[in-house]
């Protein structure tokens, strides 16, 4: 995931989520974002989680590294892009916007 702006807290992330889904429900679930450092960001995630509803939103949970004790929240609308055999998926934010809290115990801060 690549972040613009000069709010962000980091250029790039890989990001990973595991989550479950139905559609009576929505989607629950865990992601974790690693910099190009290997700093991590936790967060859960909710959200609608189907095709025709995508909204997710996610809470920040703090981190390792320079996002120990980060919090904050994000939201963005989801576009699938491939689903493999394997039944992982890769696709694409859209409207990703958010705000986090970098922890004191690393200069703290605000960022969006």
């Amino acid at each position: 995931m690549l972040l613009a702006g000069p709010g962000r807290p980091g250029v790039g992330f890989r990001a990973e989520v595991i989550a479950l889904v139905d559609s009576a429900t929505g989607l629950v679930g865990k992601g974790v974002w690693t910099d190009e450092h290997g700093d991590q960001v936790f967060s859960d995630i909710k959200g609608e989680g189907t095709k025709e509803k995508n909204h997710i939103m996610g809470t920040i949970l703090g981190g390792t590294g320079r996002y120990a004790g980060a919090e904050g929240t994000y939201e963005f609308s989801w576009q699938f892009v491939i689903e493999a055999e394997d039944g992982s998926i890769q696709g694409r934010a859209v409207g990703l916007k958010g705000r986090v809290k970098v922890g004191q115990a690393k200069g703290g801060g605000s960022r969006q």
